[in-house]
């Protein structure tokens, strides 16, 4: 556990696969006996504040303690599929780019017509890329794209693997491709990954040209109808606009373009040659390979980095799944806690139950370790009743605890309670919402179906900070 306990724990997609592949396959008792552990050696470093940075923390503490006592390897098994495609695409488009430029510079007569070098080295691969994305962007296909490039790295990952590996992929990919976060994550490391093809093209492209250079003596030139000369000169200094400060002999001037033209004498082409017509086009189509083909690749694959990242930074964790396993493990042992110990909570009844904090007060120390200080009534036709609840809410109480029976789910009213609530707390106070069952006044344990359409209710509001539990008296 000495890597987890590190101040800051920055999720990968190595550590979500690994999550989502354990939280498959581990047992709800295995989740309950980790209660003791959590309670014990995470909950202490988890601090106050954002529950949502203490979600994350807290279940990346989890992951690290369940990476030691099972043998899952998911997030090994992306990581060598994902380097092998990354490894694959840079070869095979380096080894493209470096047959492309070989074969424009050594012809039949060593001649390289400039405007179609720079169009199909520069030009086009980047054309693909931007109608590419442009069909990605306004297309409702980016699901199924995505599923196929994951599917292509699963693939390598598979025969780098034996089955048993193997077979944990199923697991974790419907799940990661279930969230949004995930899937922009997924798709920023795809996209890295295509990038990286890209600069392998330039990669080898830049080196066939340059071999090419040293080895033949490579011609340049160009040609158009109607004559074209200004316009040449002005396409050529736009391009060279990055370098032309730092490497004037880099940009083609008047005099070298006209001396590059080539020209029909006799009905035969006549392609100049000479230092005066190639010194100068070289050196720009050198350039123009480092500074439009190789920098803006590795510019791409930083971007993708950083959204893959960012898209990491915000997990928020707040799937029914994900859920479920926090309010296992932060649900606090049975035991004696004393009132002076637990927190202050507001207490609202919710409809008017008739339950009162002294009925419930045992629970709510046990389970929540909270202590019913104050108690409102909301949502009963009450104004005098609604702005004295409003009245304490703007306290700013360190916990709300709302009582609901467990019939009275009405989803659009409960969800204006929530924003109301939020809204005047803030959105960093603990809500809990505990449903009950009402029988002679007394309050009984919840309907296990109506417990249920409450949790998945409560967990559709994708807040970290709400939680719910259903009242057990003997809890």
């Amino acid at each position: 556990m000495r890597a987890a306990r590190r101040a800051h724990h920055r999720w990968t997609l190595a550590d979500l696969i690994d999550f989502e592949a354990i939280l498959a396959s581990v047992s709800e008792d295995e989740i309950v006996a980790d209660r003791l552990y959590f309670a014990r050696d995470i909950r202490p470093q988890l601090g106050s504040g954002d529950e949502r940075m203490r979600r994350r923390q807290g279940l990346w503490l989890w992951l690290a303690m369940r990476r030691e006592r099972s043998s899952v390897d998911a997030g090994r098994l992306w990581h060598n599929g994902i380097a092998l495609l990354r490894l694959a695409l840079f070869v095979g488009m380096a080894v493209a780019g470096f047959v492309l430029a070989a074969g424009l510079c050594v012809g039949v007569s060593q001649a390289v017509h400039v405007i179609v070098f720079f169009g199909l080295a520069l030009v086009l691969p980047w054309g693909v890329f931007l109608a590419w994305s442009l069909a990605r962007r306004l297309g409702s296909r980016r699901r199924v794209l995505l599923e196929r490039g994951l599917s292509l790295a699963v693939h390598l990952a598979r025969r780098s693997a034996g089955k048993r590996s193997a077979d944990q992929v199923d697991i974790w990919r419907e799940r990661l491709l279930d969230g949004s976060r995930p899937r922009q994550a997924l798709s920023a490391a795809l996209g890295g990954t295509l990038q990286r093809g890209g600069l392998g093209f330039s990669v080898g492209l830049l080196l066939a040209f340059l071999g090419c250079l040293m080895v033949f003596d490579v011609r340049f030139y160009w040609e158009a109808t109607p004559q074209t000369g200004k316009l040449m000169q002005a396409t050529t200094e736009a391009i060279a606009m990055p370098w032309q400060w730092a490497w004037p002999a880099a940009v083609p001037d008047a005099a070298a373009i006209e001396a590059s033209r080539a020209r029909y004498v006799d009905g035969i082409k006549r392609v100049p040659g000479g230092v005066e017509a190639t010194a100068a086009w070289w050196r720009f189509l050198l350039m123009s390979i480092v500074v439009w083909g190789l920098l803006p690749r590795l510019l791409l694959i930083a971007l993708y980095q950083w959204r893959q990242r960012r898209a990491l930074a915000g997990l928020d964790f707040q799937a029914p799944r994900h859920r479920a396993l926090w309010r296992t493990l932060t649900a606090v042992e049975r035991g004696t806690v004393a009132p002076e110990s637990a927190d202050g909570a507001l207490l609202l009844d919710v409809g008017g139950s008739g339950i009162h904090g002294q009925d419930i007060r045992g629970f709510l120390l046990r389970a929540l370790r909270v202590n019913p200080q104050e108690e409102q009534r909301v949502n009963v036709l009450d104004e005098a009743a609604e702005n004295a609840a409003d009245a304490a809410l703007a306290k700013a109480p360190a916990h709300v605890v709302l009582l609901v029976e467990d019939w009275g789910l009405s989803p659009r009213q409960a969800y204006n309670l929530h924003a109301r609530v939020r809204e005047a707390a803030g959105s960093d106070t603990p809500m809990t919402w505990v449903v009950l069952g009402v029988r002679d006044g007394q309050p009984t344990p919840p309907d296990a179906a109506h417990l249920e359409r409450w949790t998945r209710f409560i967990d559709g509001l994708r807040d970290p900070a709400t939680e719910i539990l259903g009242y057990a008296p003997g809890a």
